[in-house]
């Protein structure tokens, strides 16, 4: 009788799974509260953005909510899926970090914290080591957003290519559409050197959708990516934004430490930063910071609504540090996305997406120095023969992740 008591519980459990996300630079978002509303049931979503709940079918009579600092409130309601498991993927929208901090006195737990980051910057900034190489990958990824797919359906020119818009229109938020329409990649070995300053890239892969051209391979390599959170200002096209990590942050953003947590048996902080005055060149965000050495696990930057930077609707900067040799945290991952409206924002606008990872890190190497030898200059971007005519084969072992749906679209729209 208690076994069959034990089935039939069993039975009526289903498992709601999803991801979270940030909706404009689709990074997921880790340690979210997530929570059925009613019955008080959740947990948070791990370092990866991922969650799931085990609940009887009763509970599912219920809305789900997923709340995160800087973030507006989401609220769902659930209906009993027709399968065991119910998956969703949640963007979250951002919302306004100023009006979260209270600041009760200047010296706050979260300026002690941006006081010790400030301390160890020398420490944990890259750029200390005499010299460093790795194997870059970079993907650069344009969209059209605000797409009207009716009335690019009736231009009379555009009509023979109806098609794109079936294939490649992303409506997965239907109030955003979006039609990809251009990608690039790239793979390349760069090189680095203190003193005297070198610097050197060899491209070993290329490959552009319905552009080839050297100079414009070049310019997407890495060479040029010099965004560094632990300088004091980080450059947003002709203008200079003030860092959160600045050596003088504290007068240009209110701090705050809103969780502790463990990612692979260590300890991390929580610090979340607004802007102290509108009008500045400043961010809104949050970083996660090593307990005990203070460097950057993770940088999350935006613009606030009131930046002044032309025609840019949304910004967002994100970098991730790895452990190299188990004592370095050192830079594995960058991305930009931007979205720009130069004609308005209830009219059609442009999304950049830059994303570009960093494996194989070598410091203070020998084998560093022998490929710097090579330059004829200071500063060096070679495309290697033959690489952009690298196989499909030699893509699919090679890049360093996986291109999503919209990408894979891009690649068969110019083929087609």
């Amino acid at each position: 009788l208690l076994f069959w008591i034990n089935c039939s519980a069993v039975a009526q459990t289903k498992i709601i799974a999803g991801l979270i996300k940030d909706s404009h630079s689709e990074e997921p978002i880790p340690f979210a509260s997530v929570q059925m509303k009613n019955s008080g049931i959740g947990k948070l979503s791990d370092s990866a953005g991922r969650f799931f709940l085990r609940l009887t079918t009763e509970q599912f009579a219920d809305s789900l909510t997923v709340s995160y600092v800087g973030y507006t409130y989401f609220a769902r309601a659930l209906s009993v899926p027709a399968g065991d498991t119910l998956f969703l993927t949640i963007n979250l929208e951002r919302g306004s970090i100023q009006k979260e901090v209270v600041v009760k006195s200047k010296k706050t737990r979260g300026w002690y914290l941006w006081r010790k980051i400030v301390q160890k910057k020398a420490e944990n900034d890259r750029y200390r080591f005499e010299n460093f190489g790795y194997e870059l990958y970079n993907k650069l990824e344009v969209d059209l957003n605000r797409i009207n797919t009716d009335k690019f359906k009736n231009i009379r020119l555009l009509r023979p290519f109806g098609f794109i818009i079936e294939q490649t229109v992303d409506s997965t938020s239907e109030d955003k559409p979006f039609l990809p329409v251009f990608l690039t990649e790239t793979i390349s070995d760069y090189y680095f050197q203190k003193t005297p300053l070198k610097r050197r890239e060899e491209i070993k892969a290329s490959r552009t959708s319905g552009l080839k051209n050297e100079s414009v391979q070049k310019l997407l390599g890495g060479m040029d990516q010099n965004v560094n959170v632990y300088n004091n200002y980080i450059p947003v096209f002709d203008k200079r934004f003030v860092s959160p990590i600045s050596d003088n942050g504290d007068a240009f953003y209110n701090y705050r430490l809103t969780d502790t947590q463990y990612i692979g048996g260590k300890r991390f902080f929580h610090l979340v930063f607004a802007p102290k005055h509108q009008g500045e060149n400043t961010f809104l965000g949050d970083c996660w910071v090593h307990d005990s050495t203070f460097a950057i696990q993770k940088m999350n930057l935006r613009l606030a609504d009131d930046a002044n930077v032309n025609f840019v609707e949304k910004l967002s900067i994100i970098q991730e540090y790895k452990l190299v040799k188990d004592s370095i945290w050192f830079l594995s991952k960058d991305k930009f996305v931007i979205d720009v409206a130069p004609i308005g924002k209830q009219k059609f606008g442009v999304t950049g997406r830059k994303t570009t990872t960093y494996q194989n890190i070598s410091i203070n190497a020998g084998s560093v120095w022998e490929a710097l030898q090579k330059n004829k200059k200071l500063e060096e971007t070679v495309l290697l023969p033959g690489a952009s005519e690298q196989t499909e084969l030699y893509w699919q072992q090679q890049r360093h992740d996986t291109l999503s749906k919209n990408e894979k679209a891009i690649y068969a729209m110019v083929d087609t």
